[in-house]
């Protein structure tokens, strides 16, 4: 049985094609700490979004015991949107499976409040 890494618990994962179309790295998203909260689940700042994925990235692509190769470093899927006073988006990293070659997408979503003026 294959084993998922532990970002796949709160991240989707799905193939990619070779090409993306949106190429920014991680934007400066300015958050106050409160989180978005809906039923049982809180969603992460932007910040804590992008601290775990790099987190998660450094261990799927380590040398010794990692899975994966990198392909792309973690990185804004598209620029921040807007719900009522929230700001969310969604945070990626791009990996090649090493034993398959498979490639694959990593998401995270994030929700925050903007910081105030």
């Amino acid at each position: 049985m294959h084993r998922l890494p532990p970002i796949a618990v709160s991240i989707v994962a799905t193939a990619v094609a070779i090409g993306i179309i949106y190429t920014s790295r991680a934007t400066k998203v300015d958050c106050t700490d409160e989180h978005y909260v809906a039923g049982e689940r809180s969603l992460p700042t932007h910040d804590e979004a992008l601290a775990q994925c790099r987190e998660e990235e450094q261990a799927m692509t380590d040398d010794r015991n990692g899975h994966y190769e990198k392909e792309r470093s973690c990185y804004d899927v598209t620029p921040p949107g807007t719900h009522g006073p929230w700001q969310h988006g969604r945070i990626a990293v791009d990996v090649v499976e090493r034993q398959s070659g498979d490639a694959y997408t990593f998401e995270a979503l994030w929700m925050c409040k903007p910081s105030p003026d």
